[in-house]
């Protein structure tokens, strides 16, 4: 039974257990006539106060249901109490803003949906224990290949948070995976975002293809040119009969053998890069892998009258390192700071601690700003006869230890390499 049946099944009970009760004490007479003008008066306020009381609790009632309900067309309407009006008027104010929202909500729900079926990637959103809740139709088109599902998206659901790789799938196509997280009802629950980059990674392999491709026909063109014309020289006069063919094979075979040592030095460079082997780490004195770079370059700086400056820690700055790469580093380093400086100039080497640090600066020329992103590309030189190797070196044996690294030219004219490790 609701509140207002039973508050008018009490008024009408009362009203009724008085009058009978007058009825039998006063009997009939102008004063029972008076007695029921009251209990009159007495219903009359009994139900405006249903109006003003009960009236807005069923309506508040019938709202708490239609909330239940999710459905919020239902809104309170005024009842002439001010208190009662005022908890109405913010009754309808919060359905407003409530239906408002779920409109916003849903139309936000439909154009995530429409772009997520209509996107060029697949998405997995996995469940509360990491299985697979729904997906887009991009993966849906590739999941009735089982291989594709053990293949890719078995081992996808294992990564970490934040974690990307690269997955081959069995008709060989890359496939870009990142995992990421979002929060569902107070939880964190997991998708996976799959980016088909075959094209892409096609596109950079050819590009990286063709840089060393010229770079290696431009090398072995030249030298064979010149190898094959000293070699026809020496042909010409040995078929001819010259007397004085030993000093002509003694004037142009040096150059020849010469070229070809060259050109054997260049395409092992290459290898070198190709062939970098994990670092054998062990435990190693950053300040002493530094002096040992300094004293086998020191012998060639002096010769270019160019000074070398030590400017380590006084403490151990100890590492889980490869010393024989990170002297290579180094030596590269030094290096290019030699053939930046040219002839009379300085180098300087630093070491400091929080986090493991060293730095080689030099006060040759510096690197113009418009190549200076472009560094540590691979087989990327500004030399006329360089090949970019002893950079790109130095950037996959820093990369294998995990280090941070920098190489600009500062404001106060010095460039800088920079390495820090973890």
């Amino acid at each position: 039974m609701s509140a207002a049946t039973r508050y008018i099944l009490y008024l009408t009970v009362l009203h009724l257990v008085i009058g009978i009760l007058i009825y039998l004490v006063v009997g009939r007479g102008p004063v029972l006539l008076l007695v029921e003008m009251v209990l009159l008066l007495s219903a009359y306020l009994g139900y405006r106060l249903y109006e003003v009381l009960v009236a807005p609790i069923q309506l508040l009632s019938r709202g708490a249901g239609a909330l239940a309900d999710q459905d919020f067309s239902v809104k309170m309407t005024k009842t002439g109490s001010p208190d009662i009006d005022q908890l109405g008027d913010v009754y309808n104010r919060m359905i407003d803003q409530l239906r408002s929202e779920r409109v916003t909500g849903r139309q936000r729900e439909e154009f995530l949906d429409q772009l997520v079926n209509a996107a060029d990637v697949g998405i997995i959103i996995l469940d509360f224990d990491g299985g697979v809740a729904s997906e887009n139709p991009w993966v849906t088109e590739r999941r009735n290949n089982p291989e594709f599902v053990s293949a890719v998206i078995d081992p996808a659901r294992s990564l970490r948070v934040g974690e990307k790789r690269i997955f081959t799938t069995p008709d060989n196509r890359r496939l870009h995976v990142e995992y990421a997280t979002f929060i569902d009802r107070g939880f964190e629950r997991g998708f996976l975002v799959l980016q088909d980059v075959t094209a892409d990674l096609l596109q950079a392999e050819k590009e990286a293809y063709g840089k060393v491709i010229r770079m290696m026909a431009h090398e072995v063109n030249n030298s064979n040119a010149a190898i094959v014309s000293l070699l026809k020289t020496i042909l010409e006069v040995a078929e001819a009969d010259e007397p004085d063919l030993a000093e002509v094979v003694r004037d142009h075979l040096p150059p020849v053998i010469n070229r070809a040592e060259n050109m054997t030095a260049f395409m092992r460079n290459f290898a070198r890069v190709v062939r970098l082997p994990e670092p054998q780490r062990e435990r190693v004195d950053l300040n002493a892998v530094v002096r040992g770079a300094a004293e086998v370059m020191r012998p060639l700086l002096e010769k270019h009258r160019i000074t070398l400056a030590n400017d380590l820690t006084t403490q151990s700055l100890w590492l889980r390192a490869d010393r024989a790469q990170l002297e290579q580093v180094m030596i590269n380093a030094l290096t290019n700071a030699r053939e930046s400086i040219g002839e009379g100039g300085r180098i300087r080497l630093s070491t400091s601690a929080n986090p493991s640090t060293f730095v080689i600066a030099d006060d040759g020329p510096g690197i113009p700003e418009e190549v200076a992103d472009q560094l540590f590309t691979p087989f990327f030189s500004t030399k006329s006869t360089g090949q970019g190797v002893g950079l790109t070196l130095t950037r996959e044996i820093l990369e294998g230890h995990g280090a941070t690294y920098r190489l600009r030219t500062d404001p106060d004219g010095w460039t800088r390499l920079r390495v820090s490790f973890p």
